[in-house]
């Protein structure tokens, strides 16, 4: 008897909202990976869109190791003899709260075109409001959470 493979029509989309505040940039970006994979459904397969939609309130009260604002650096180079400008990650957070966790989340996705199609699912919001109310979306608590 042949196993029976799951269709994209029979995935349904599920909406999550992950509270980044007090928490480590590293096991928000972690758990947040996880669920856009679709790692925790076990009907999710590797070669099929998970239609799993994460919310990340608080972005701007997420919490990072002592040394890390100081010792973490973004390059960006613009392409000019010369015109290679490195940032702290304290100096760029300042300017965009949301950046440092969506880059984190990125790296953790495959590299690949269904890691920017997944990336898409991600909705980083700095308060702790967010305009996705009527998908009611399922509450993540991170202390609890198991990887």
């Amino acid at each position: 008897m042949k196993p029976r493979t799951i269709s994209q029509n029979e995935i349904q989309e599920k909406w999550y909202v992950v509270d980044a505040a007090g928490q480590r940039i590293g096991r928000v970006a972690s758990i947040t990976s996880e669920l856009l994979l679709g790692k925790n459904d076990p009907k999710v397969r590797s070669n099929l869109d998970p239609k799993s939609k994460v919310i990340v309130i608080n972005a701007d009260k997420i919490d990072f190791t002592p040394k890390r604002g100081f010792s973490k650096f973004y390059k960006s180079y613009s392409g000019f003899p010369g015109g290679l400008t490195f940032i702290s990650l304290e100096e760029k957070f300042e300017k965009n709260k949301t950046f440092p966790l969506e880059n984190a989340i990125k790296g953790m996705l495959p590299k690949n075109k269904r890691g920017s199609m997944i990336f898409t699912n991600l909705k980083v919001y700095e308060g702790s409001e967010h305009p996705h109310t009527a998908q009611q979306p399922i509450t993540i608590d991170l202390s609890s959470y198991k990887l």
